[in-house]
């Protein structure tokens, strides 16, 4: 419907530095790397991304946080700071409705005027900028889309006499090779089209500001009609932070050419964190080698909506017994599943639940070379009007309602089980009591000055842990890939 032919474009780079660590605490664990030399070959050559291909794939297909040092260079992050500065002067920030600072005080922004000049809304509604997140769209951001291939880079403007303008090419065809890079090393060939709706916006934060925990996007079907309709889904979560330790209620030109002195920003001292909730017992391949299911996220097109918390052997280990492995799997909706109708005999798209594993020959996972994937239905075939609501809340309900031993009456789950294991990637209820969602663990990361952090946006549920002191500040936004086009990919 929306497709046109993309143009996979190559481009390996021979990654120079060691590979991410994940170091566990009791419970919460901080996700860092070790980069060798990436300022200097960032400072060598200020476009390259130099992304770690292995350590892309692995973290990111597993639902967890890909973390790189110094992605940018010490002048680009004083540019970026000094765009701040001027946006902020001009008005260009306005409070984001997702911060919930002052509980109770809830709202939506709401656009009085052309977005140009920032005027919104937030009578009665709590925002205070001096408390809440400030976001602004970068202005410069739809000139660089353009730059994702290699020939349309020109790299003589490095020799502009204009430094500011040097630098600002150098970061908008950073950030492009960026996509080109992850669209290839992750397979998601549509994030190359550049007419899609990739979003970029700066993000600041002051002292007591956070944001609550919340997915970055979800499937179609839970957005109702339109979701269909939109040409394109966020795909892939980025951040590059331009946090500032020290509080700095002054903005100080003087000190654009000095990073001698700069402060790291701390996690007891600073806060600010960006706390993840992957799944604990997910990998994509296992300790062995073996791939155990398909990556989160997305599967033939079709998101994902929750997870299957259960075993490869119901008789395996007790749900208590942490000295074994729990094999987790996503959980995938496919909307255009056909199936016949009771009601007009012919073949119409139904709603469907599936996972996908190892194929099990005689009672044994089949091995790394001869083995192969197969779909699970894990539910009964649906009509979407069959029941009124949100599609989330119906599978809600049904997981509630099968999971009793006791219930007996019409199945939407194939087995009880099945309903029991099953958990909602968004589980806001689960969510308002506290509680972590089940099955994952906590994952910190530090929001340091220069790091690039990327995750996929489907599958991580994730929040900001309150700004203690400091200016937590970010270039973010989000690659875009096709939707799945009306009757799912053929």
């Amino acid at each position: 419907m929306f497709r046109e032919a993309v143009l996979i474009l190559g481009y390996s780079i021979q990654a120079t530095f060691a590979f991410a660590h994940l170091s566990h605490g009791a419970g919460v664990s901080t996700v860092s790397t070790a980069p060798a030399n990436v300022g200097d070959v960032n400072a060598t050559h200020p476009v390259l991304p130099r992304l770690l291909t292995d350590q892309v794939r692995q973290r990111v297909q597993s639902g967890r946080v890909y973390v790189q040092h110094d992605f940018l260079t010490s002048e680009q992050l004083k540019f970026l700071q000094r765009d701040i500065h001027r946006l902020e002067q001009d008005g260009k920030f306005v409070v984001s409705g997702l911060s919930d600072v002052r509980k109770g005080l809830k709202g939506e922004i709401t656009l009085e005027d052309d977005a140009s000049n920032a005027a919104y809304s937030r009578s009665d509604q709590g925002f205070d900028v001096k408390y809440d997140r400030s976001v602004c769209p970068t202005p410069w951001w739809q000139q660089s889309l353009s730059l994702v291939d290699d020939s349309s880079i020109d790299f003589a403007c490095y020799n502009a006499s204009d430094q500011d303008t040097t630098t600002l090419y150098s970061i908008q065809a950073k950030l492009q090779l960026l996509r080109r890079e992850l669209a290839d090393i992750l397979d998601r060939p549509t994030i190359l089209d550049s007419s899609l709706g990739h979003e970029c916006y700066y993000s600041k934060s002051n002292p007591g500001s956070s944001l609550a925990r919340h997915m970055d996007e979800r499937h179609e079907e839970s957005k109702g009609p339109r979701g269909w309709l939109l040409p394109s889904r966020r795909s892939l979560s980025w951040l590059i932070y331009l946090s500032e330790a020290e509080d700095n209620k002054k903005y100080d030109e003087s000190r654009n050419n000095d990073d001698s002195n700069t402060i790291e920003w701390d996690a007891e001292q600073n806060g600010g964190l960006l706390r993840t909730f992957p799944q604990k017992y997910f990998r994509p391949k296992s300790n062995i080698g073996l791939e155990d299911t398909v990556p989160c996220g997305s599967h033939n097109g079709n998101l994902q909506v929750g997870w299957l918390l259960g075993k490869e052997n119901e008789s395996f280990r007790s749900y208590d017994d942490e000295s074994c492995p729990q094999f987790t799997h996503p959980v995938f909706l496919d909307c255009w599943y056909h199936h016949r109708s009771l009601y007009t005999g012919g073949l119409e798209p139904h709603g469907i639940l599936y996972v996908v594993r190892n194929q099990i020959v005689d009672g044994l996972s089949t091995t790394c070379s001869s083995k192969e994937k197969q779909i699970e239905y894990i539910t009964v075939p649906w009509l979407p009007f069959a029941f009124q609501g949100n599609v989330m809340e119906f599978l809600k309900h049904r997981t509630m309602l099968e999971s009793n031993p006791e219930h007996s009456s019409e199945r939407l789950f194939l087995d009880r089980h099945y309903a029991s294991q099953f958990k909602l990637l968004e589980d806001r209820e689960t969510w308002d009591r506290g509680s972590n969602p089940e099955g994952s663990v906590v994952e910190d990361i530090l929001p340091k000055r220069g790091t690039l952090v990327v995750f996929d946006s489907v599958s991580l549920p994730h929040e900001v842990t309150p700004v203690i002191k400091g200016s937590r500040a970010a270039l973010a936004g989000w690659f875009h890939e096709e939707t799945q086009p009306l009757g799912g990919q053929h």
